[in-house]
């Protein structure tokens, strides 16, 4: 099984702890700015998926970090199967970005339509085809896209996540989804100019470097079949993991293969992390312990030198709970976060702090 098996329904367990933490602005405050990287993590308050009762102080602690950030990666709907509320802005979207300025954190936002292994969410009630001609789909979802920055004036719209797995299953989709993305991309634009907006794309099997998950073919067309004067800034998912066993081993020169096609443009690894352990008895290539996840952050500094990096998230803050279902998500990528399943800071969560890239 890859190590990247993420689904967006795990995103989706948020709505009800967002919906149930206050009222979303309908004129919100100025969203917070900050000076230098935005040092962001993915929704993850203590016990979560199954506890959202400390979500509230977990967007105060992030609020309260230097540079915070905070990011939603959902879906376009909330009704992710059946599409029966597309066009609608994404109660947890709503809910990071409303309360932003309340707490003081960066929103990031990412609105998906495909989960891992290509499984597409773009059937509506009124077209039932699942991919990119449904035109009643592309209309529903730029709709939302545009009520959602006009409303908000956000920082960033990232649309799709990890685009580049649909390219390489589906070629000529994705040229389609990439039309979309375009007519999305001046939707945005015209009502929002200030919003930075940009696709994601899974760097190691991208670039073809992910050896450890057999990642050894790269797929560059997923980058070049985007027009770059409309990409302001181009989304990274960045896991060295898959391509070498310990931070020390990776190359300085790691980030050259996708500078060397974009140039300045700014960049945002909107998630990252190191394993401080292994969860369960995974048959797992990487080393995984407290010194490495410290020793991660600090080849990060010589890592992304020179790179214009604007956005760098830390995939989670808490650790991931076992859900329960057989899903190995959570053995995955639990281990990732800055406190252990005890609620104590791991060393790495103060060397994360203070790192400024």
């Amino acid at each position: 099984m890859s190590a990247t098996r993420r689904y967006i329904a795990i995103t989706l367990l948020l709505l009800a702890g967002l919906a149930c933490s206050g009222t979303v602005p309908q004129a919100p405050a100025p969203i917070p700015s900050v000076d230098g990287v935005v040092k962001g993590f993915g929704i993850s308050p203590e016990g979560w998926p199954q506890d959202f009762s400390r979500l509230e102080d977990f967007l105060a602690e992030v609020g309260s970090f230097p540079n915070g950030g905070l990011m939603f990666n959902g879906g376009w709907r909330d009704d992710l199967l059946e599409g029966t509320d597309a066009g609608e802005i994404p109660d947890t979207a709503a809910g990071i970005t409303g309360r932003a300025a309340e707490f003081g954190y960066v929103p990031i936002n990412v609105f998906g339509w495909r989960s891992e292994g290509n499984i597409v969410h773009l059937a509506v009630p009124d077209n039932p085809a699942n991919d990119w001609t449904n035109e009643a789909a592309k209309d529903l979802y730029q709709q939302m896209l545009v009520a959602f920055a006009e409303t908000y004036q956000p920082p960033y719209i990232f649309i799709g996540n990890e685009s580049d797995e649909y390219f390489i299953g589906h070629p000529e989709d994705y040229l389609r989804w990439v039309e979309f993305y375009n007519r999305a991309y001046d939707a945005i634009k015209a009502v929002a100019p200030n919003t930075l907006v940009g696709p994601i794309f899974q760097y190691e099997r991208m670039a073809g470097i992910g050896q450890i998950n057999n990642w050894n073919e790269p797929h560059w067309g997923a980058l070049d079949s985007h027009d770059l004067n409309r990409v302001d800034i181009v989304g990274l998912t960045f896991y060295p993991m898959f391509s070498v066993a310990t931070p020390q081993d990776i190359p300085d020169d790691y980030l050259a293969p996708i500078q060397a096609r974009i140039g300045d443009k700014p960049i945002a690894i909107t998630e990252t992390g190191w394993p401080a352990e292994y969860f369960g008895e995974p048959e797992l290539p990487w080393q995984a312990s407290e010194e490495l996840q410290v020793a991660y952050i600090e080849a990060l500094e010589r890592v992304l030198e020179g790179a214009n990096i604007e956005i760098l998230n830390w995939a989670f803050l808490y650790p991931l709970g076992d859900s329960g279902d057989g899903n190995i998500v959570w053995e995955l990528f639990g281990p990732l976060a800055l406190y252990d399943r005890q609620g104590n800071p791991r060393p790495a969560l103060q060397a994360w702090l203070e790192f400024q890239p």
